[in-house]
């Protein structure tokens, strides 16, 4: 299990300098996949991602899942 972990986060890529919240700074992109969902750096789920900017479903999801506000 630990094995796929590094696995998957070896093919994570950072958020584009462009996207300026802060939460970026918990989610990437795994690379070569589409980019309406991001992926947690934390816990490695996926969480959609609306391409107008929002980042509401992000927030969310860092705040319920690992209480960080």
């Amino acid at each position: 299990m630990a094995e796929k972990v590094v696995a998957d986060k070896s093919k994570l890529s950072d958020a584009p300098k462009k996207l300026k919240s802060k939460v970026w700074q918990y989610f990437g992109f795994r690379d070569g996949s589409s980019t309406d969902k991001a992926k947690c750096k934390l816990c490695f789920t996926d969480v959609a991602y609306a391409k107008s900017g929002s980042t509401t479903n992000l927030m969310q999801h860092v705040k319920r899942k690992h209480n960080i506000d």
